[in-house]
């Protein structure tokens, strides 16, 4: 399933990309004459708070199907995409955490070693903004690079997982674009002020099930600035898979649902390309993640 959050007419709710268009799952809810309460609330309309539901990805599965089995004239009304506004998936997680040094060809274009334990650092949840929207480029940095990023969701809490189980706690994939001023990670050492000005977490377009992905291995991602290839790899690259991050970083601290862990950047970046290339106003940044589709930005002064 492809889970999307989305305002129409300034009303946000959540829905299903479908090949028809978005189907609205509160309201496709409502039609099919199944009226969910959860801890005495009407049905869920933010990802949080359907993933915070035990049996909300089920349920929603069970919407999907229904909606498919139903004859064209008593199924629910879609919307086409421009008559809804994308946002990011989950707009306030509650954690982004964010990995560095996390693809063997990135280890290599940097020169270091790679690291015993993931090189962890926090985004701030300020920082996120949905597909398709202008990203302002802060006026602390010059700077300001590209990383393309698989990022996982949460979707149930836990701590100290097994990496046997750690796929039951992940609710699917979607993008991040980890956007990083250069010169604030050099100043300031650790790298939060750098990840987090604002703007500077696209996140987007869909979460994608794990029943479609799997542990997301073996999926080919890119990078484009202006139509022209700044990154291109694959996730079999990746030092440390999914099931190993859930299982390491649920070891450190509770995982909750619609927290996003951003599991790195290959090789490509802007700083270290000779010469160095940073974005500036006007650049189309197009990222492209297989089965998850493309998250598209650009930058303004």
């Amino acid at each position: 399933m492809r889970l999307v959050t989305y305002s129409r007419l300034g009303v946000p709710s959540i829905g299903l990309e479908l090949d028809t268009g978005i189907l609205d799952i509160p309201d496709a809810a409502s039609c099919f004459g199944r009226t969910y309460h959860v801890h005495g609330y009407k049905f869920p309309n933010t990802m949080i708070d359907l993933l915070n539901w035990e049996a909300g990805i089920e349920v929603v599965k069970q919407i999907l199907s229904r909606f498919l089995k139903a004859p064209a004239e008593e199924r629910p009304l879609t919307y086409g995409r421009s008559d809804i506004r994308l946002e990011a998936p989950i707009p306030k997680p509650g954690k982004i955490i964010a990995l560095g040094l996390n693809y063997k060809s990135h280890i290599r274009e940097l020169g270091e070693e790679p690291p015993k334990f993931p090189v962890v650092f926090a985004k701030f949840s300020s920082s996120v903004i949905g597909p398709d929207r202008p990203v302002a480029v802060p006026r602390v940095t010059s700077k300001l690079d590209w990383e393309v990023e698989l990022a996982i969701v949460i979707g149930k809490a836990c701590k100290d997982v097994p990496e046997k189980d750690a796929l039951k706690y992940v609710a699917g994939y979607t993008i991040v674009n980890d956007l990083t001023a250069r010169e604030l990670q050099k100043i300031d050492v650790q790298w939060v002020r750098a990840k987090s000005l604002d703007g500077l977490c696209p996140m987007g377009p869909a979460i994608v099930t794990t029943d479609e992905l799997g542990d997301a291995s073996g999926l080919r991602l890119y990078t484009k600035v202006n139509g022209v290839t700044k990154q291109d790899s694959n996730t079999s690259d990746l030092l440390y898979g999914v099931p190993q991050l859930v299982s390491m970083l649920s070891g450190s601290f509770t995982l909750e649902p619609g927290d996003i862990i951003s599991t790195g950047t290959p090789s490509g970046v802007g700083f270290k390309r000779n010469p160095p290339e940073y974005l500036k106003a006007g650049d189309k940044m197009e990222l492209w993640i297989e089965k998850i589709g493309y998250l598209k930005n650009w930058i303004v002064a």
